[in-house]
This record gives structure tokens, C-alpha cells and sequence, in this order.
């Protein structure tokens, strides 16, 4: 039987597409330094008819790693990016190849911070992150209000990775670091997105699993930092600045300490620093995983990472808006061609929507 256009998956490499799969599993995610991809094929027909006429099926699937490539879910484009593992099993009978990609981002986290003097005193975070992928090709964007407070003094390590070194900088700007599926990096400062359709228990949802939870939380978040000392700013006011944050109430105290990741200059530096570390502790209270059937969101365009939806669903006590932080489409033959929804606070990725970070509640005013 032929498959829908909207369940058809193709992937391109050097200009050649192939579609017909075995399995197909391709991720995209908020928060991470890259997408990925998974495809296998089996050979079922001994030859295919090509261009060139008559020829073995599983020398059309001759792709290397490093090869360009594109995947295209339901005619959408989905990942641009490169085939960094190809996997292949024989025998007498049977013809079995795997590839496994990654958008173009990944190249660039994997890489170290390559620069001239690995000194970015008095620079922002945009600045920084500009300088440090330029050697590497990938672009990056802005989504939201990033906070541009120059870093006083701020040193790159040697042979610190791309992606760890602009982690590390984002935490005390209370930016998430990201990256689409295109080649870019990307930036999230505070937003607020609109919410772009409904997933209903009984209607939409085809299965959900959901866990709230205060294993990852704290009643009080502190930071300590140091700054570098000066005839006017010196003894312990320079070497012992404490920022507190409140987390979220637990019956017994529990408190977090966190050390600045490089030197600050003010004391509202490390107040802010603390104050995020609350933010991201808290939007660990929940987790939501739903599975819906197809790959397009409301028939129209895949699910994405970073959007906003609002989750009905009594069995889970849910009635609130959440952040798709993980879309997984998948299609195999056991069972069909699916989307996984992995949902958290919207907080979590600076979404100034949804539950109250001070006082967060079910609807009808159940605390969590």
C-alpha cells in the first residue's frame, strides 16, 4: 500500500534521495548543541531500475560520513545537516544499512574554542559567541531579551569546547543555550510565545506520561562569587559577594549552593545569578511526555522545539500551557508513523508564560 505524502520521509545527500525506509527516528531538541537523525534500510528487492538501468538496491544508499545532507518529513524541510555514522550488516540473504546524522551545529560544538588570545574582558555574551563560532561556519540568533552586561573578566580554557565554553558564559546572563536545525546557535533570552494549538486527552493525545516531581529543587538558592580586588573594592567585599534566591517551599529547608563561573563585577551580578539558578532549578518540577499520531502539528507543519502549547488532560491534573522541549518523529512498521512530545514548564526555557515561578500551582489552586 502506498504511503500519504504526510508520512513519507526523504533524506538527500549530494543530490541523490532515498525514501524508501525501514525505520525512521529523527529528534529535534531546545537546550541541546544539535538535532539528529536515525534511517535504516533493508534490501527486500534484488535489483532497482535507475538511470543508469538495472542495479543492486543497496548501492543506492552508498553515503559516507561528513556527506551534506537534508531530511524532509511529510514534504517539510526538518534537519540540515551531515551523515556522521554509517552502519552496515550482511549475509547471505539479507542487506541491512543504518545512518545516523547531525545538524550542522555539531561540528562546531564538538570543535574547542579557537582563538587568538582567549580573553573576552568587557565583552557581552553576543559578542563572545559571535567571535567564538566564527571559525567554524555556523550562524547563530537571538530569541527574546538577553541580558548584554559586559563580562569583566572572562577567559576561555585551553582546549575548552565551543559549546561548553558558551554554556558556561549564558548561565550567569540567564540565557539557554540552544540550537535550531539549520546551522545556527541559538540564544533564548526572556519571551513569551503565544500558545500554537491544544493537545486534549480524549481527542488529540494517543498516549501521556507524566511526572511532577521535587527531586531537583530547592527551598533556597545561593550563589558565591569573587571579584577581582582593588583599592576600592577589596578584603571581603571583594572575595565573599553571596547572591539567595527562593525556590520552591519543601516542608524541611534544603538549600543549593552554586559557585560563580568566573569573576563578577556587582553585586546585582551574582543576585541575578542566583535569581536564574531558581528559575531552571524550578522548572524541573514537571515533565510531560505525549505521543500524538502523524508528524504535522494540526496538519499543517512539524512539531517544534520551543513552542508553546496548552495541555488538557484530567488524568495528569493538567490544564496549562508547557514548552515542547523534544520532538521525536518516528515511523516503523509495528507502529506506524508518530510524533513524542517531551513538555516542561515553560520557565524552564525563559517562557515568561504559564505557572506562577513564586507560587506554582494546579488549576483550582492545588499546589504542586
Amino acid at each position: 500500500m502506498a504511503r500519504k505524502p504526510q508520512e513519507i520521509a526523504v533524506l538527500t545527500v549530494n543530490n541523490r534521495t532515498f525514501e524508501d525506509w525501514e525505520s525512521v527516528w529523527v529528534q529535534k531538541r531546545w537546550g541541546d548543541a544539535f538535532h539528529w537523525f536515525r534511517f535504516t534500510a533493508a534490501e527486500r528487492d534484488t535489483e532497482v531500475t535507475t538511470a543508469r538501468g538495472r542495479v543492486p538496491l543497496w548501492t543506492r544508499l552508498q553515503f559516507k560520513p561528513d556527506d551534506h545532507c537534508t531530511v524532509e518529513l511529510a514534504g517539510q524541510l526538518a534537519i540540515t545537516g551531515f551523515i556522521e555514522t554509517r552502519q552496515v550488516a550482511y549475509d547471505a540473504t539479507s542487506h541491512g544499512v543504518m545512518l545516523i546524522g547531525k545538524s550542522e551545529t555539531a561540528q562546531a560544538s564538538k570543535s574547542s574554542v579557537d582563538h587568538k588570545t582567549g580573553n573576552f574582558d568587557k565583552k557581552n555574551i553576543v559578542q563572545v559567541a559571535q567571535e567564538v563560532i566564527a571559525p567554524y561556519g555556523v550562524g547563530m540568533q537571538v530569541i527574546g531579551s538577553i541580558d548584554t552586561t559586559p563580562f569583566d573578566k572572562l577567559q576561555s580554557e585551553k582546549g575548552e569546547l565551543v559549546w561548553d565554553f558558551l554554556e558556561r558564559i549564558a548561565r550567569p546572563r540567564g540565557v539557554v543555550m540552544s540550537s535550531d536545525a539549520f546551522g545556527n546557535f541559538v540564544l533564548i533570552g526572556e519571551h513569551n510565545f503565544p500558545v500554537v494549538t491544544e493537545l486534549i486527552e480524549g481527542i488529540n493525545i494517543k498516549s501521556c506520561q507524566c511526572e511532577i516531581t521535587h527531586k531537583t529543587v530547592w527551598q533556597e538558592l545561593r550563589v558565591d562569587a569573587q571579584h577581582a580586588a582593588s583599592d576600592d573594592n577589596s578584603c571581603t567585599a571583594a572575595s565573599e559577594l553571596k547572591g539567595v534566591a527562593s525556590g520552591t517551599p519543601t516542608p524541611l529547608r534544603t538549600m543549593r549552593l552554586t559557585p560563580a563561573e568566573q569573576p563578577v563585577k556587582t553585586q546585582a551580578e551574582v543576585q541575578n545569578r542566583a535569581r536564574y539558578e531558581a528559575i531552571w532549578s524550578n522548572g524541573t518540577i514537571l515533565t510531560t511526555t505525549i505521543v500524538v499520531q502523524g508528524w504535522l502539528r494540526d496538519g499543517v507543519s512539524l512539531w517544534e522545539p520551543g513552542d508553546k502549547v496548552h495541555v488538557y488532560s484530567p488524568m495528569a491534573m493538567l490544564n496549562t500551557a508547557l514548552v515542547i522541549e523534544c520532538a521525536t518523529f518516528s515511523q516503523d512498521s509495528r507502529s506506524g508513523t508518530l510524533t513524542t512530545l517531551d513538555l516542561v514548564a515553560p520557565w524552564k526555557f525563559r517562557d515568561s508564560g504559564g505557572w506562577d515561578l513564586s507560587n506554582p500551582v494546579q488549576p483550582g489552586g492545588e499546589a504542586i
